[in-house]
């Protein structure tokens, strides 16, 4: 009898006993395998979706890859017309004519050139470039120089030796240009003005006003013996002139409408800031005040079209070597230009005015 009660207390399965296990094994196997079934298909869908990525990112490089060959072209082309176009105005331009139609004429000559050879380099490549040189319009402008040099430096007086005096009135700029670009002046440390952004009324500086508004840019020597620039923006006074740049040197190259200090970026630097910006409807004037404490040289050229003059009272014509002085100058050309490959067409009328300002 109690072999038998042994034999029924261990074969129960409400005791959890060896009954119970047979069960419990077989329903983890089933859930197990299911699990591993649903891995395996994720990863299916998984790699399916990255095969899928990849292909879509491979052929939306190859469609960037292609259309940027065309831009590289069409990109090119116009940079040296640009580039091209420039240099030979600028070369033009120093060549001091007397007078503008032989200047044009020698202008519109050597844009022919630069055509002639563009066409030729881009024929190499199957592709047809022309610049449509005849249909070419030209900005009038006049060149305003000083010959003094670093080495041979002037005072920046106007012709009858005035320290303050008026470079040019009523510059109008237009809505695809300034008025005034490349206006640059090599100073010599010795002749400037010690002075400071707090305190800069005694030294050398240019003015641009419509006569509500007045920028300033200061030239002087800081107190560390560097040459250093101040600039006052239109509209505030004085006393918020700040130093935007300084370099240590003997001399230095002060490009107000590039912006740029012995070469380097000065962004303080914006010629004419609200007063000069393209696009503005009122007139400007360009005054020196205290001519007479700076020396060296410099170069500006002015739009002439619409009402814009130089201040014949203060600049001298013919060119003088002591004296500043104004010939006939090319202020801007605008020219129709066009590209075309089995890929891309592209037309455009280029401006080009070198050393103006980015806005």
């Amino acid at each position: 009898m109690a072999d038998l009660m042994d034999e029924l207390t261990t074969d129960s399965p409400e005791n959890g006993h060896a009954a119970d296990h047979p069960a419990r094994g077989g329903d983890g196997s089933d859930r197990g395998q299911l699990v591993l079934v649903a891995g395996f298909a994720l990863a299916v869908v998984l790699v399916a979706l990255v095969l899928l990525a990849n292909t879509a990112i491979f052929t939306e490089n190859l469609a960037t890859r292609d259309n940027g060959v065309g831009e590289r072209e069409v990109l090119g082309y116009r940079a040296s017309i640009v580039d091209g176009a420039g240099g030979i105005i600028d070369r033009e331009n120093a060549a001091e004519y007397v007078d503008r139609t032989t200047l044009e004429k020698n202008v519109t000559a050597g844009l022919d050139a630069l055509d002639s050879q563009l066409r030729d380099i881009a024929g190499r490549s199957a592709a047809s470039a022309r610049a449509d040189v005849t249909a070419a319009t030209y900005t009038n402008g006049s060149l305003v120089r000083q010959n003094g040099t670093a080495s041979d430096p002037r005072q920046f007086t106007n012709a009858g030796g005035d320290a303050n005096w008026t470079v040019a009135t009523d510059l109008e700029n237009a809505t695809d240009g300034d008025a005034t670009r490349a206006f640059v002046a090599v100073v010599t440390n010795t002749s400037l003005e010690p002075a400071s952004a707090s305190d800069p009324d005694g030294a050398f500086h240019v003015v641009v006003t419509n006569g509500s508004a007045a920028w300033h840019a200061y030239v002087y020597e800081h107190s560390s013996g560097a040459i250093a620039v101040g600039v006052k923006p239109a509209g505030e006074p004085v006393s918020a002139t700040t130093e935007v740049c300084s370099v240590s040197a003997s001399n230095a190259t002060v490009d107000f409408t590039g912006g740029t200090l012995g070469g380097v970026d000065c962004p303080g630097l914006a010629f004419g800031g609200a007063v000069a910006e393209s696009g503005t409807t009122d007139g400007y004037d360009v005054l020196v005040r205290n001519g007479d404490r700076a020396a060296g040289g410099y170069d500006l050229t002015i739009r002439t079209a619409g009402a814009g003059s130089v201040s014949t009272g203060n600049v001298t014509a013919p060119p003088s070597a002591d004296e500043p002085y104004a010939v006939p100058a090319v202020y801007a050309v605008e020219v129709p230009i066009r590209y075309q490959t089995s890929e891309v067409t592209y037309a455009e009328t280029v401006r080009v005015a070198p050393g103006e300002r980015d806005d």
